[in-house]
């Protein structure tokens, strides 16, 4: 009997969540202005954009636009057997801003080991987690510094209140 193949050491040097979203203008809509995501790169077809890849910093993720057959399946969005988390700069700041505009999310709270967290549902009901690591809730480690930074991103964002953040019944 032929032995099994060796396992390699891996290649994978990024891992990138897609999602699939009822609503991809929406979404791109609501990562840009709430994390400062920003395009880089996208897809149309009939004239509409139906895949999309947003960038800021290190984070990177996608969203792609499901059929109506698509989204039956998408409501509730995959369950609680995961979450996406994010890393803001600020997580005062990010809580605060998301309460501003009226999204539905938790208290801000330290955790037992000693992250500094809050969740929200997006649009469609994917559960995101907002989590710092350090107690002053500053999210920065440092690990970014050669990235990037967009220092235009408060110049071209919408106001928090002409949106309707629910996830979609």
């Amino acid at each position: 009997m032929p032995q099994p193949p060796k396992p390699s050491r891996g290649s994978a040097t990024k891992l990138i969540p897609s999602l699939g979203v009822s609503d991809i203008d929406r979404s791109v809509r609501f990562y840009t202005h709430f994390f400062g995501f920003r395009v880089q790169d996208s897809y149309e077809a009939e004239g509409r954009m139906v895949w999309c890849w947003l960038k800021v910093r290190g984070a990177e993720l996608m969203v792609q636009q499901l059929s109506a057959d698509q989204q039956i399946r998408l409501n509730p969005a995959i369950g609680p057997s995961w979450v996406i988390y994010i890393r803001p700069d600020n997580i005062d700041a990010a809580h605060a801003r998301l309460k501003s505009a009226g999204v539905p999310l938790s208290e801000l709270a330290t955790t037992q080991y000693g992250a500094r967290e809050f969740f929200l549902t997006d649009p469609d009901g994917y559960e995101l987690w907002l989590s710092v690591p350090s107690v002053d809730g500053n999210g920065d480690d440092d690990e970014d510094d050669d990235e990037e930074e967009d220092e235009d991103q408060d110049e071209d964002e919408e106001d928090d209140d002409e949106e309707q953040w629910q996830v979609r019944s």
